[in-house]
């Protein structure tokens, strides 16, 4: 299933755009756009999809969707029947990441707002947000362009050093993803995500970082929180959420072309990962669009 590209309206790169939606249901369909994106749900309840991660939504959620990361938000089977009353709101905005100018992240003190954006491309729920930076994106409305600005500028600050947040989506969907500090694992990354059809060798990987190939599992370990080989099925599933969504390839073939040479252990391992299902996970999203 292909995501829409939508079009955000703004005269200059610099452009903030914002805005209150109060409508019965939310209508957009799965899509992507080149902005960043806040969104901080009101009000309605439902099922967010977001790159190849889908949960429940509820009142008082917060989540920063990075550029080009496709998303959708279902409200439940309730919202679409005639006699609802429900309704769904939000306050969403979106910006490019030069909102400031091309260089204003780039100064040291900006190192947090810019390492914050750069893991965005993996979507970022906020976790139990407090209802000051609940109410700051409230008053963002009110604001005229200038103030926005500023305003948008300690949101983010905020979220980057005081706000505990989760990654949503899989490195492997989100495929830009890199470390912000670590050469040796970001070759890591670049080489698995280039390479993780074929049949990795651990020992080769450990060698390409002049590392034996226990010492490479402990600081692998230590740098990201997760086995090599963990981190390698998760760029393998993500790939195949890919192609489940496209729809035109089998279990079988998207095992494969995923880097996984028995269509069993594929099953096995994506219903242990992503608590469904290949073929149920295929379904969810297809039958909600």
């Amino acid at each position: 299933m292909k995501a829409l590209h939508l079009k955000v309206p703004a005269y200059s790169k610099f452009h903030i755009d914002a805005r209150r939606e109060q409508v019965s249901y939310f209508a957009n369909p799965w899509h992507f756009h080149d902005e960043l994106e806040i969104t901080f749900v009101i009000k309605s309840e439902g099922t967010k999809f977001i790159g190849d991660y889908i949960s429940e939504f509820k009142p008082g959620e917060i989540i920063l969707l990075g550029s080009r990361l496709p998303h959708y938000w279902r409200n439940h089977s309730s919202y679409y029947q005639d006699t609802a009353e429900k309704g769904a709101e939000a306050i969403i905005i979106r910006f490019n990441q030069d909102y400031a100018g091309n260089e204003f992240l780039k100064i040291p003190p900006m190192k947090p707002v810019l390492d914050l954006l750069n893991d965005a491309k993996r979507g970022i729920h906020i976790r139990e947000p407090h209802s000051d930076l609940q109410q700051k994106l409230i008053d963002f409305l009110t604001l005229n362009e200038s103030q926005r600005t500023i305003a948008l500028t300690a949101i983010l600050l905020s979220i980057a050093t005081e706000k505990p947040y989760d990654y949503l989506c899989s490195i492997g969907y989100a495929h830009q993803y890199k470390s912000n500090d670590i050469e040796k694992i970001d070759a890591v990354y670049d080489y698995v995500l280039d390479n993780f059809k074929a049949d990795l060798s651990l020992d080769d990987i450990a060698l390409r970082c002049n590392m034996n190939t226990a010492a490479f599992c402990r600081y692998f370990k230590r740098k990201t929180g997760k086995t090599f080989v963990d981190f390698m099925n998760e760029i393998r599933l993500g790939n195949a959420a890919k192609l489940l969504l496209k729809g035109d390839l089998t279990i079988a073939e998207v095992a494969f072309e995923s880097g996984f040479n028995n269509p069993s252990y594929f099953n096995r391992l994506f219903k242990r990962l992503k608590g469904v299902t290949p073929t149920a996970y295929q379904s969810q999203y297809l039958n909600t669009n």
